[in-house]
């Protein structure tokens, strides 16, 4: 019921909920009642619409604080914000999509922000194909056949096969790129987070504009340090005593423009 609501459906009847829901009408109006005595769910006495309440806010950043991962990769993430001077974001898959679990934002005027838990379509974003990539190939194609592949902008990539040569060019790099395929004027750069087994558990993502990175520089100075970030959480979470120091190698002064 929560998930019927989003930004094309803020406030919905009864009856709205149970057809986003596939739920009878009984059935939803018990659990629709119930959100609301919680307090998850808020009720306009005039039109009788439903929307949303804080209280929904509740159940996030309670997975934010339980979430270990977050926890040891946030040292890594304020050096990687330090060093490139961009926006920083740590990344999971859930299902097709990619959720943003841990963000530090860019001091720019003009940067690329998302709020913490919003869910996205993996196959078009750059940390949802580094995720994708190491995933076993049944596993990722299932994902990408799942996702609706709308094509956001005109450099989005749609076709199932045109996405999986990138996810082949990823799993040779450690990285993957997307230039404007999900946002116009938005160059992203991500590198996975690997358990012991390789599997990926999380991404490490860059999200920068376009009129203040050229792809070129992004490869120079980005790319090696999102690959190190998250090769370094990676090492982290398999339980390592001591984090490993990060190299010093990217220096964000000197920018193509």
């Amino acid at each position: 019921i929560l998930q019927a609501f989003d930004d094309g459906h803020r406030a919905l009847r009864l009856t709205e909920i149970a057809h986003a829901t596939g739920l009878d009408k009984s059935a939803a109006q018990r659990f629709t009642h119930t959100l609301y005595e919680l307090g998850y769910l808020k009720k306009d006495p005039k039109t009788k619409h439903y929307r949303l309440a804080p209280k929904v806010l509740e159940l996030g950043f309670a997975y934010l604080r339980t979430d270990g991962l977050v926890e040891r990769a946030m040292p890594y993430l304020l050096e990687a914000n330090k060093r490139a001077e961009e926006t920083v974001n740590l990344t999971e898959m859930n299902g097709a999509d990619v959720v943003y679990v841990a963000r530090v934002p860019s001091r720019h005027q003009v940067a690329v922000d998302v709020v913490l838990g919003t869910q996205l379509p993996a196959y078009c974003l750059a940390p949802g194909r580094a995720m994708l990539a190491f995933l076993p190939a049944d596993q990722a194609r299932a994902a990408i056949e799942r996702a609706e592949r709308v094509a956001y902008t005109p450099r989005t990539l749609v076709a199932v096969k045109a996405i999986e040569a990138q996810l082949a060019e990823t799993r040779r790099t450690g990285f993957s790129m997307c230039v404007e395929e999900y946002t116009p004027g938005e160059i992203s750069v991500a590198a996975p987070v690997l358990d012991f087994a390789r599997q990926p558990i999380a991404a490490v993502n860059f999200s920068v504009p376009a009129a203040r990175w050229s792809t070129q520089a992004v490869e120079r100075r980005l790319v090696p340090l999102v690959i190190e970030t998250a090769q370094a959480i990676g090492r982290a979470e398999g339980g390592q005593a001591t984090l490993p120091p990060l190299r010093r190698n990217v220096s964000p002064k000197r920018r193509v423009r």
